[in-house]
């Protein structure tokens, strides 16, 4: 019985060591979860200005962070366009408030010409709230993002992002980041058309923890219906008409914060490498615009 006794307080020593380390984080392979103060899980929207060609462009992110501060997100493009968890759109017209028109990212848009679709995130947010992320463009490219993140600040993410390969070089560019802490693109929207202002268009949209969907009516097609998947600001979806389904298709919306009394959706339909819109719609770098839609 003597000896059950010592083994049994040898047992609880090493119990209590373990613990011990687990607390101090010494295992676990990164800082411990009390030491990560920075929260960046959910819906954000970088802001790049200051870019090589200067052509300002805003990469949307659903991240996920773990309890050691890595961060991730994944996401693909096709030749229609973003799809998964991150996406990015290229802005034309400047300041934002004045946005004209929009395009989104799809294989083959990377200037190097060889594009294995992989646009996903990786990255890290430290105890001293420093962060670090890298966008894997293609395979050709790699974007990095660092910066300091104050989630009581606004924008409560500042940095800089680097890039490169042949499509951005060693340029330097700025960027603000927005953590969306209300869903985003949720909300009642009206507009015209981009081809005729007398073709009225009210959209009513929800967005469930990224899944979107809506309905709406256009004066001259009818109504619509639309279900999708939303990434920070931005949004694909597949458009359903119900008595004109000739105009059914895949359609993007990028909610732009400033553009508007409480902002407004650009919607268009993705090209790919057709430089032709079919129905005369402003064209903006393979992306038509479909109409400009301001939240009501």
């Amino acid at each position: 019985m003597k000896f059950f006794g010592i083994r049994l307080s040898v047992y609880w020593l090493v119990l209590g060591v373990s613990l011990g380390l687990v607390a101090c984080g010494g295992i676990g392979g990164g800082p411990s979860y009390s030491s990560i103060n920075g929260y960046m899980t959910g819906p954000w929207d970088f802001t790049v200005t200051n870019a090589k060609g200067h052509v300002p462009f805003v990469i949307e992110a659903n991240l996920t962070q773990d309890h050691h501060g890595n961060l991730s997100a994944t996401g693909s493009v096709t030749a229609n366009g973003p799809t998964g968890d991150v996406s990015d759109v290229f802005i034309f017209g400047s300041p934002l408030s004045a946005v004209e028109g929009i395009a989104v990212d799809y294989l083959g848009y990377t200037c190097t010409g060889t594009d294995s679709g992989d646009r996903s995130i990786t990255g890290t947010v430290n105890s001293s709230n420093q962060v670090t992320l890298n966008q894997n463009d293609g395979g050709t490219a790699v974007l990095t993002i660092t910066g300091t993140l104050d989630n009581s600040a606004t924008p409560p993410f500042t940095g800089t992002l680097t890039s490169s390969g042949t499509c951005g070089g060693n340029a330097t560019a700025t960027v603000t980041g927005q953590y969306l802490i209300s869903m985003p693109l949720t909300g009642n929207y009206a507009g015209t058309s981009a081809v005729d202002n007398s073709e009225n268009i009210v959209m009513a949209l929800t967005n469930t923890n990224g899944a979107l969907t809506g309905d709406g009516s256009d004066s001259t097609l009818g109504n619509f219906t639309l279900t999708g998947n939303a990434v920070g600001n931005a949004f694909s979806a597949t458009l359903t008409y119900s008595s004109s389904p000739g105009s059914n298709g895949q359609v993007f919306g990028y909610y732009d914060r400033e553009l508007g009394a409480r902002g407004s959706i650009l919607l268009v339909s993705p090209l790919g490498e057709n430089a032709t819109c079919p129905n005369g719609e402003p064209g903006y770098n393979t992306s038509c615009l479909l109409a400009i839609l301001a939240m009501q």
